[in-house]
């Protein structure tokens, strides 16, 4: 054997030993920091959510109703999990079941919205139920500390629903704008144009 191919080989030992060791050194300081794992919350809501998540989008996209059934089964096991209320939500939100869904929402205080965004996914939830009710004025309040960046174009929505066009205009105009000032806008002309569609629509129907 030659003496570079014994110093390559004795190399990605050195290596394969590093990241064993690595590993094995994030495994013990992980069980130093957060033991004792089963009473970590979450630990156990991130496992429950690797579990169940997978089947309940597989059946809220096939069969609503079976999600629903399933999701308020698991929320009742898992009482503290508002994970499973949300699914349970959603279920009925796609069965139309607009009022059900809003009070499900209104009732999810989730303890991890601050790394994962549920807060003020909820929020945009929950004024989506208030437009498909046709309670506007309750829908524009929560897209608007919502934050999520299509709820310009619900905000729109509900003002011409509202038949306010002034209010529509002025969402429509700064989606636009936002675009234009975005570094991908280049990736973004066909919505530009609808936009702009929009906005000489509404032009011409306030003349």
């Amino acid at each position: 054997m030659s003496t570079y191919f014994r110093t390559g080989h004795i190399a990605i030992m050195f290596f394969l030993g590093l990241g064993a060791f690595s590993d094995t050194f994030k495994r013990s300081s992980y069980n130093f920091s957060r033991e004792p794992v089963e009473n970590d919350t979450m630990y156990l809501h991130e496992q429950r959510m690797d579990k169940y998540s997978w089947q309940l989008d597989s059946l809220i996209e096939v069969n609503p109703l079976q999600a629903e059934l399933f999701s308020d089964k698991l929320s009742k096991k898992y009482k503290k999990e508002t994970f499973f209320i949300e699914y349970k939500a959603l279920a009925v939100f796609k069965q139309a079941k607009f009022e059900e869904a809003l009070q499900l929402y209104k009732e999810i205080e989730n303890p991890y919205s601050e790394f994962v965004g549920t807060k003020r996914n909820d929020n945009r939830n929950i004024a989506l139920c208030f437009k498909n009710l046709k309670q506007y004025d309750s829908a524009v309040h929560y897209f608007k500390i919502s934050s999520i960046d299509d709820n310009l174009y619900n905000l729109a929505d509900c003002f011409i629903l509202m038949k306010q066009k002034d209010s529509a205009l002025f969402y429509f105009r700064k989606k636009l704008e936002g675009i234009k000032k975005s570094n991908n806008k280049i990736y973004q002309i066909k919505e530009m144009d609808f936009l702009r569609y929009k906005i000489d629509s509404l032009k011409k129907a306030s003349r």
